[in-house]
Protein backbone atom coordinates (compact mmCIF):
# COMPACT_ATOMS: atom_id res chain seq x y z
CA UNK A 1 0.00 0.00 0.00
CA UNK A 2 1.57 3.18 -0.87
CA UNK A 3 2.16 6.12 1.69
CA UNK A 4 -0.17 8.88 1.52
CA UNK A 5 1.25 12.08 2.37
CA UNK A 6 -0.87 14.12 5.24
CA UNK A 7 -2.11 17.62 3.58
CA UNK A 8 -0.44 20.69 4.39
CA UNK A 9 -2.84 23.24 5.52
CA UNK A 10 -3.17 25.37 1.99
CA UNK A 11 -4.31 21.72 0.29
CA UNK A 12 -6.39 20.82 3.34
CA UNK A 13 -8.59 24.03 3.32
CA UNK A 14 -9.07 23.81 -0.69
CA UNK A 15 -10.20 20.19 -0.06
CA UNK A 16 -12.58 21.21 2.62
CA UNK A 17 -13.72 24.49 0.23
CA UNK A 18 -14.42 21.68 -2.38
CA UNK A 19 -16.88 19.82 0.17
CA UNK A 20 -14.53 16.69 0.33
CA UNK A 21 -15.39 15.42 3.43
CA UNK A 22 -12.50 13.68 4.11
CA UNK A 23 -10.66 16.37 4.31
CA UNK A 24 -13.34 18.15 6.57
CA UNK A 25 -13.14 15.02 8.75
CA UNK A 26 -9.35 15.57 8.77
CA UNK A 27 -9.50 19.10 9.35
CA UNK A 28 -11.57 18.30 12.48
CA UNK A 29 -9.50 15.44 14.00
CA UNK A 30 -6.56 17.64 13.44
CA UNK A 31 -7.40 19.95 15.56
CA UNK A 32 -9.91 19.26 17.48
CA UNK A 33 -8.29 18.22 20.40
CA UNK A 34 -6.53 21.71 20.81
CA UNK A 35 -9.72 23.61 20.11
CA UNK A 36 -11.25 21.54 22.80
CA UNK A 37 -9.12 23.13 25.24
CA UNK A 38 -10.08 26.13 24.36
CA UNK A 39 -13.32 25.71 24.62
CA UNK A 40 -13.54 23.83 28.01
CA UNK A 41 -11.47 26.76 29.72
CA UNK A 42 -15.02 28.77 28.93
CA UNK A 43 -17.61 25.97 29.93
CA UNK A 44 -19.14 24.65 33.01
CA UNK A 45 -19.19 21.14 31.65
CA UNK A 46 -17.15 18.56 29.22
CA UNK A 47 -20.78 18.46 27.77
CA UNK A 48 -21.11 22.34 27.14
CA UNK A 49 -17.34 22.45 26.12
CA UNK A 50 -18.43 19.87 23.42
CA UNK A 51 -21.55 22.34 22.58
CA UNK A 52 -19.09 25.29 21.82
CA UNK A 53 -16.51 22.85 19.80
CA UNK A 54 -19.52 21.93 17.32
CA UNK A 55 -20.34 25.37 17.29
CA UNK A 56 -16.97 26.59 16.50
CA UNK A 57 -16.46 24.20 13.67
CA UNK A 58 -19.70 24.79 12.42
CA UNK A 59 -18.57 28.63 11.75
CA UNK A 60 -15.06 27.63 10.96
CA UNK A 61 -16.33 25.84 7.86
CA UNK A 62 -19.04 28.25 6.96
CA UNK A 63 -16.35 30.71 7.00
CA UNK A 64 -13.60 28.56 5.36
CA UNK A 65 -13.42 30.69 2.40
CA UNK A 66 -12.62 33.64 4.31
CA UNK A 67 -8.97 32.22 5.88
CA UNK A 68 -6.61 33.89 3.65
CA UNK A 69 -3.37 32.33 5.76
CA UNK A 70 -2.10 35.69 7.14
CA UNK A 71 -2.00 33.72 10.52
CA UNK A 72 -1.87 29.93 10.38
CA UNK A 73 -4.77 27.85 10.31
CA UNK A 74 -4.80 27.00 14.05
CA UNK A 75 -4.26 30.70 15.10
CA UNK A 76 -7.37 31.83 12.95
CA UNK A 77 -9.48 28.66 14.06
CA UNK A 78 -8.71 29.79 17.84
CA UNK A 79 -10.32 33.04 17.47
CA UNK A 80 -13.43 31.60 16.35
CA UNK A 81 -13.36 29.01 19.18
CA UNK A 82 -12.46 31.49 21.71
CA UNK A 83 -15.56 34.04 20.03
CA UNK A 84 -18.03 31.15 19.62
CA UNK A 85 -17.16 30.33 23.73
CA UNK A 86 -18.07 34.33 24.95
CA UNK A 87 -20.85 34.30 22.54
CA UNK A 88 -21.87 30.55 23.83
CA UNK A 89 -21.17 32.50 27.56
CA UNK A 90 -23.21 35.99 26.85
CA UNK A 91 -26.22 33.88 25.55
CA UNK A 92 -26.77 31.23 28.07
CA UNK A 93 -25.85 33.17 31.48
CA UNK A 94 -27.58 36.13 30.78
CA UNK A 95 -29.39 35.49 34.26
CA UNK A 96 -25.85 36.47 36.40
CA UNK A 97 -26.37 40.49 35.10
CA UNK A 98 -23.18 40.96 33.07
CA UNK A 99 -20.89 40.03 36.08
CA UNK A 100 -22.40 42.12 38.25
CA UNK A 101 -20.28 42.28 41.71
CA UNK A 102 -21.62 39.93 44.41
CA UNK A 103 -21.78 42.37 46.99
CA UNK A 104 -22.15 39.20 50.18
CA UNK A 105 -18.95 38.38 49.43
CA UNK A 106 -17.37 41.99 49.20
CA UNK A 107 -15.58 41.72 52.63
CA UNK A 108 -14.34 38.47 51.97
CA UNK A 109 -11.98 39.82 49.08
CA UNK A 110 -8.45 40.97 49.65
CA UNK A 111 -6.03 43.32 47.11
CA UNK A 112 -4.81 40.76 44.56
CA UNK A 113 -2.08 38.87 45.48
CA UNK A 114 0.33 36.79 42.78
CA UNK A 115 -0.68 33.31 43.13
CA UNK A 116 1.70 30.47 45.77
CA UNK A 117 4.85 29.77 43.80
CA UNK A 118 4.34 26.34 45.15
CA UNK A 119 4.29 23.68 41.78
CA UNK A 120 1.15 23.31 40.78
CA UNK A 121 -0.14 20.58 37.65
CA UNK A 122 -0.87 22.12 34.80
CA UNK A 123 -4.15 19.65 34.78
CA UNK A 124 -4.34 20.25 38.35
CA UNK A 125 -4.60 24.09 37.97
CA UNK A 126 -6.75 23.82 34.36
CA UNK A 127 -9.99 21.52 36.82
CA UNK A 128 -9.50 24.21 39.44
CA UNK A 129 -9.80 26.86 36.68
CA UNK A 130 -13.03 25.06 35.44
CA UNK A 131 -14.44 24.57 39.30
CA UNK A 132 -13.74 28.61 39.14
CA UNK A 133 -17.28 30.42 39.30
CA UNK A 134 -18.03 31.30 35.64
CA UNK A 135 -17.99 35.05 35.91
CA UNK A 136 -14.23 35.07 37.73
CA UNK A 137 -13.56 31.91 34.70
CA UNK A 138 -14.34 34.10 31.75
CA UNK A 139 -12.53 36.84 32.96
CA UNK A 140 -9.69 35.19 34.29
CA UNK A 141 -9.44 33.52 31.02
CA UNK A 142 -9.54 36.10 28.75
CA UNK A 143 -6.62 38.56 30.92
CA UNK A 144 -4.57 35.09 32.24
CA UNK A 145 -4.47 33.20 28.90
CA UNK A 146 -5.51 35.47 25.80
CA UNK A 147 -3.77 38.38 27.10
CA UNK A 148 -6.99 40.84 26.34
CA UNK A 149 -6.47 44.11 28.69
CA UNK A 150 -9.14 45.02 30.95
CA UNK A 151 -10.48 47.04 28.42
CA UNK A 152 -10.67 44.66 25.95
CA UNK A 153 -12.68 42.55 28.50
CA UNK A 154 -14.91 45.41 29.04
CA UNK A 155 -15.56 45.55 25.41
CA UNK A 156 -15.97 42.27 24.70
CA UNK A 157 -18.80 41.56 27.58
CA UNK A 158 -20.41 44.36 28.11
CA UNK A 159 -18.97 45.49 31.68
CA UNK A 160 -17.21 48.26 33.29
CA UNK A 161 -13.01 48.15 33.22
CA UNK A 162 -13.29 48.35 37.25
CA UNK A 163 -15.78 44.81 37.36
CA UNK A 164 -13.04 43.38 34.96
CA UNK A 165 -10.44 44.25 37.33
CA UNK A 166 -12.82 43.22 40.05
CA UNK A 167 -13.57 39.34 38.68
CA UNK A 168 -9.91 39.14 38.13
CA UNK A 169 -8.62 39.75 41.92
CA UNK A 170 -11.77 37.38 43.27
CA UNK A 171 -10.53 35.24 40.70
CA UNK A 172 -6.99 34.97 41.55
CA UNK A 173 -7.82 35.17 45.10
CA UNK A 174 -10.42 31.93 44.64
CA UNK A 175 -7.45 30.24 42.91
CA UNK A 176 -4.83 31.39 45.90
CA UNK A 177 -7.13 29.49 48.45
CA UNK A 178 -7.72 26.69 46.93
CA UNK A 179 -3.91 26.39 45.80
CA UNK A 180 -2.84 26.84 49.65
CA UNK A 181 -5.14 23.51 51.08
Amino acid sequence: MPIVKPMDEKELVAACLQNDRKAQKELYDRYAAVMMGVCSRYANSKEEGEDILIEGFTKVFAHLGEFHFESSLPTWMRKIMLNTAISFFRMHHKHHNALALDDAFEAEWREAQSLPSDKVMEKDLLQLIQRMPETYRVVFNLFVVEGLSHKEIATTLGIQEGTSRSQLTRAKNWLKERISR
